[in-house]
């Protein structure tokens, strides 16, 4: 049996292959390529010619070879002589053979012809692919040092050959050996030798283990007025546990995520400590940790609205957040501050203190509100969390639209929240794939004469679903409700009832009024249930386009028997991406119009998606 050992690197192989198209492509000469017509005296000096392809070649491989090939990126470059067209044409052959070997084509063959006789001259690959070689084995060396099986690295034995999937597994040998407790596990030696009689190809690793070691504590470098106490902290891993790198790179998407640094980087020290442990150096470049925002926004039933914000993200050193914002529309103005203090128990509980107060103009009341709560949010898992904390609310309604003898009334609650929420998307700003839920239960006691008690649950589930990613197609659901359970509606202060319709809810719809009506007056509901799909298709990337829609009602009884029907609307919009998020421009109009309440179309300006 005659075997034969090729001498290359797949790793080498396949960047060699995508180094050559790159360089290639930076070559092609701009001015050239652009032109629509050459005149006679715009024709470059040189031998034309064109290309041809001869032989069985998959139509992706053919595709690859145009890339990859010299002789085709500078087809508007002639050269100056045979000589150097043949020489093209050698180094197409040279990358050509990488390419076939890189999929397991190790016996292929490559002629090339030139002929001059023709106007414009023709260059001719005449190619034979060949069997496709099999990987019919695979070797790790020591065997007793405990290296992962070829399956639990992704080859299956015998399959065709692939060097993409080598390189791959080559990858997760490493990776494996680190998670099992080898943080400085390596490959110290790859051969790959192919049989051209039989057609099989075996790969052997020489793979350097290393030994097994434990967690030091973090080091860190590059802080400035981060405190280190608090970082060491948030380490998933205790001082002693077997090392996993898994855990290093948790840890470093947490501190990524605490939006504390523009840069993070976490790797083992170069050799472990003289107990045999091994710190994890963490390198961090801090970020600014003030920041300013505002944006704006315009829908046809609310008008113009501004919003307009200020953060410090590390107010003393440990991660604390202190935010001040302000938004102001037509029909509302609100200012808000929020206070977070994380690590305030253990590392997985965070403190919140929110302060808001409000003036609203509304179809249903007109009146001012402040409220005050305090929680704390434990991290249970990295998408679970749950919270539990206390609240006031007070309230003066100056106006109630539907019912007048209640003008100018005041109302107080204390509430007790309970919530729990799971977030696995996989982008909070525009989301791609994902569930975004929340369920919050929080009992209500008024401390005014007449105030009624009542218990208001609340749940909103959302859902992004990737249906394809060229072009870029996401579908969007969100469903949501809430009631008021013990209370008759019209004890409930009207800035604590239900309402649907507008942006927030059922676009098409002016805002507030998809519920019970006296007349054209809202009256507030005491629950109401809504629900969205969106399909988001983005074009290009700045453009894409979202039809989209929405559905629900506000009822008047916070349990069913209910009497409201379920209004639809329908719409499109148009999304604009940028660096801080979409900006959306929606057109929506209702499926059910209704006489003297409804418009043809609301149009709806802001910056986001609308769930």
């Amino acid at each position: 049996m005659r075997k034969r050992r090729v001498g290359l690197s797949m790793q080498m192989l396949v960047r060699a292959v995508f180094v050559a198209a790159v360089t290639l492509v930076l070559a092609w000469p701009g001015p050239c390529r652009a032109a629509t017509r050459t005149t006679a005296s715009q024709t470059p000096a040189g031998l034309s010619y064109v290309v041809r392809y001869n032989g069985d070649i998959p139509s992706d491989t053919l595709e690859l070879l145009k890339q990859v090939s010299k002789a085709e990126n500078l087809i508007q470059t002639p050269p100056d002589s045979i000589l150097l067209l043949e020489r093209r044409a050698e180094e197409d052959k040279a990358a050509f053979t990488k390419v076939f070997q890189s999929d397991g084509h190790f016996a292929a063959t490559i002629a090339v012809s030139v002929d001059q006789t023709r106007s414009p001259a023709v260059l001719t690959y005449a190619i034979v692919p060949g069997p496709r070689f099999e990987l019919r084995r695979v070797k790790l060396n020591p065997r007793d040092a405990g290296l992962p099986t070829p399956e639990a690295l992704g080859l299956t034995v015998p399959s065709p050959f692939s060097a993409k999937a080598v390189v791959d597994a080559e990858a997760k040998i490493t990776d494996i050996l680190r998670r099992q407790g080898h943080p400085y596990a390596k490959v110290a030696d790859r051969k790959v030798t192919a049989d051209f009689e039989s057609h099989a190809v075996t790969v052997a690793w020489d793979v350097d283990a290393g030994a097994k070691a434990t967690f030091g504590p973090p080091r860190f470098s590059g802080l400035t007025s981060v405190k280190e106490s608090y970082l060491a902290g948030l380490a998933p891993w205790t001082v002693g546990a077997p090392y996993d790198v898994a855990l290093v790179e948790k840890y470093r998407k947490k501190l990524v995520s605490l939006d504390l640094f523009v840069m993070v980087q976490a790797d083992p020290a170069p050799e472990p400590g003289p107990d045999g442990r091994v710190p994890v150096v963490v390198t961090v470049t801090e970020r600014k940790h003030r920041t300013v925002k505002g944006g704006v926004d315009y829908r046809t039933d609310e008008g113009p609205g501004a919003n307009l914000g200020w953060e410090h993200r590390n107010l003393f050193g440990g991660g604390e957040k202190l935010s001040v914002s302000a938004s102001a529309s037509a029909i509302e103005q609100v200012g808000q501050a929020s206070f977070e203090k994380p690590d305030c128990i253990t590392p997985k509980e965070l403190f919140k203190a929110n302060f808001k107060t409000a003036n609203e103009d509304k179809k249903a009341y007109e009146g001012q509100n402040v409220q005050a709560t305090g929680s704390v949010r434990r991290q249970f898992t990295e998408s679970f969390s749950a919270a539990a904390g206390l609240g006031y609310r007070a309230s003066r309604i100056v106006k109630d639209q539907s019912r007048p003898w209640e003008d100018d009334r005041r109302y107080g609650f204390v509430f007790v929240p309970f919530e729990a929420g799971y977030d696995s998307r996989n982008d909070v700003l525009d989301p791609q794939k994902g569930v975004l839920g929340s369920l919050s239960m929080a009992p209500y006691w008024g401390t005014l004469a007449g105030g009624p008690n009542f218990l208001r649950p609340e749940f909103s589930l959302a859902n992004y679903l990737k249906l394809v990613d060229k072009p870029d197609l996401v579908l969007a659901t969100r469903v949501s409700g809430a009631a008021n359970i013990g209370a008759d509606r019209d004890d409930v202060s009207p800035d604590l009832r239900f309402y649907a319709g507008g942006a927030g809810s059922i676009r098409g719809y002016p805002y507030q009024t998809v519920g019970p009506l006296r007349g054209h007056t809202p009256i507030g509901g005491g629950s109401v249930l809504t629900f969205s799909t969106e399909l988001r298709l983005r074009i290009t990337e700045l453009i894409g386009v979202v039809p989209f829609l929405d559905g629900g009602s506000a009822f008047e009884n916070p349990l069913p028997p209910y009497n409201q029907p379920l209004l639809l609307g329908a719409g499109l919009g148009v999304r604009v991406y940028t660096p801080v998020g979409p900006v959306r421009l929606d057109v929506a109009t209702p499926v059910t119009r209704r006489k003297d309440i409804d418009d043809i179309a609301q149009f709806y300006f802001s910056i986001g998606q609308s769930f």
